[in-house]
């Protein structure tokens, strides 16, 4: 026999337990809410520094994000201008993006170059000519025989 447990939040007959859901999903958009529109506000104070310490530690990735946009520009008329409009309106979460992009593609970099052999040279030796005619091999005289009886040949004519 099985067991069947019932949870509501704010009664017994069920009609204040949905109520009380939808109150605490509310509740809980509300919190989400403040906390995004905090970090948005902390983002937007430090998006300048965010956007010089950027330059200063790899340049090639505002270019680059630059580049992206007028390819946007070059393909599709309306969607680099909806690229440049959400990138004013989310200038702080841009300008984040872009110095975390180019932390991570600093990291890496030198992880790469940690990894990457340190002039190694190969062992070698010189290896002297040897005369250049000791390929060549006597020309054969082949006799091409004229058979006309061949059968192949009548297929071309």
């Amino acid at each position: 026999m099985s067991t069947r447990q019932e949870f509501n939040i704010g009664g017994k007959n069920g009609s204040t337990g949905s109520i009380g859901g939808i109150i605490l999903l509310i509740l809980g958009f509300v919190v989400l809410f403040f906390v995004a529109k905090g970090i948005f506000t902390i983002l937007s104070w430090v998006a300048p520094v965010l956007l010089i310490l950027t330059l200063i530690i790899d340049y090639t990735v505002i270019t680059g994000f630059g580049k992206f946009i007028i390819n946007l520009f070059k393909n599709n008329i309306l969607t680099g201008i909806l690229a440049v409009l959400l990138t004013v309106i989310g200038f702080p979460i841009v300008a984040g993006f872009l110095f975390f992009k180019s932390i991570l593609k600093r990291k890496i970099g030198k992880i790469i170059d940690d990894q990457a052999p340190k002039e190694i040279y190969a062992d070698y030796e010189v290896v002297e000519e040897e005369e250049e005619d000791f390929l060549e091999l006597p020309k054969i005289d082949k006799k091409i025989e004229d058979v006309d009886d061949n059968e192949y040949d009548d297929l071309f004519k």
